[in-house]
């Protein structure tokens, strides 16, 4: 019996690890989608790219930090307190992300053109939003099939230079 608990437990160590590590990939993986997009939609010049790969990294751990998971709550408000309370939180969040894209906008300003510059938060918006229509089209069953539109950056896919994200985010990859 002993012999049995042991070997359960160190399986399901060993899935709770892998588990872990498949979401860092993926995560690592959108990342990646996320600056071959940048690239493509502000025509990001090599000379830019790692200087701006390093301050979108930092600016990404940052907005990681104060967004957090925020995952919809198990059951709706019951009460219009209970619905007050989670607007308040929604807003507050919001503020201190607003607040953390003014702060990165000198370092931005650094490493992009103005004309880059001044696409780069509604880019930002318009790929968050991609990203999770396509979450969405996974859960919902949507007339894309899945399939996130409109990414064009990044090697090796069809048309000029475009995304495949099922290629890029197949599960097990």
């Amino acid at each position: 019996m002993k012999k049995i608990f042991v070997t359960l437990l160190v399986g399901l160590s060993a899935i709770s690890v892998f588990g872990q590590e498949k979401a860092e990939d993926m995560s690592q993986r959108f990342f990646d989608a996320k600056i071959r997009e940048f690239v493509y939609r502000l025509d990001i010049k090599d000379e830019q790219k790692a200087d701006f790969v390093a301050v979108y990294q930092r600016y990404s751990e940052d907005m990681r930090a104060t967004m957090g998971n925020r995952e919809k709550p198990a059951q709706k408000p019951s009460t219009a307190a209970d619905a007050a309370t989670v607007v308040k939180e929604r807003l507050a969040a919001q503020n201190k992300a607003q607040e953390v894209r003014v702060k990165y906008v000198d370092e931005f300003a650094a490493v992009l053109t103005p004309e880059q510059l001044l696409r780069f938060y509604d880019v930002e918006t318009q790929i968050q939003h991609q990203l999770m229509d396509r979450k969405n089209a996974g859960h919902k069953g949507n007339n894309h099939g899945g399939k996130a539109h409109g990414f064009h950056g990044g090697p090796g896919a069809p048309g000029a230079g475009g995304f495949r994200p099922d290629a890029d985010f197949a599960p097990g990859k």
